[in-house]
């Protein structure tokens, strides 16, 4: 009876059943801020701005128009010899220590100093 019992046993266990995997995260529907059109995103996605992808790229052309355009600010410094505060356009390479007064008598005065540079060539 007991090697009845055990084959029994052996016949009747069930196997496992399989884990499910898991479901992909549904899908969120936002709506476009700009023209009000409805799309669907990633839940992942979900920190991004609600503008969908033709009105997203409308801003990154302007956006990207805008900095080639190169709006210059005005930018305060203090000058060096006088110490009065002026204003000049972001747009410069180089930046002025001197008013625009200050900076004529110093470049006479680095003029009179150093003398005129020298031009070089490509032979020496």
């Amino acid at each position: 009876m007991k090697l009845l019992d055990r084959i029994k046993a052996v016949f009747q266990r069930k196997e496992p059943e399989p884990v499910p995997e898991p479901a992909a995260p549904a899908k969120i529907k936002k709506t476009c801020r700009e023209c009000g059109k409805t799309f669907t995103v990633d839940p992942s996605w979900e920190h991004i701005p609600n503008y969908c992808k033709e009105c997203r790229q409308k801003f990154a052309r302007e956006k990207e128009e805008r900095q080639r355009a190169g709006e210059p600010r005005k930018i305060r410094r203090k000058c060096r010899q006088c110490g009065r505060f002026f204003t000049f356009p972001s747009t410069l390479q180089h930046y002025p220590n001197y008013c625009s007064n200050c900076r004529k008598e110093h470049q006479a005065a680095m003029k009179s100093k150093y003398g005129n540079p020298v031009k070089r060539t490509k032979n020496g």
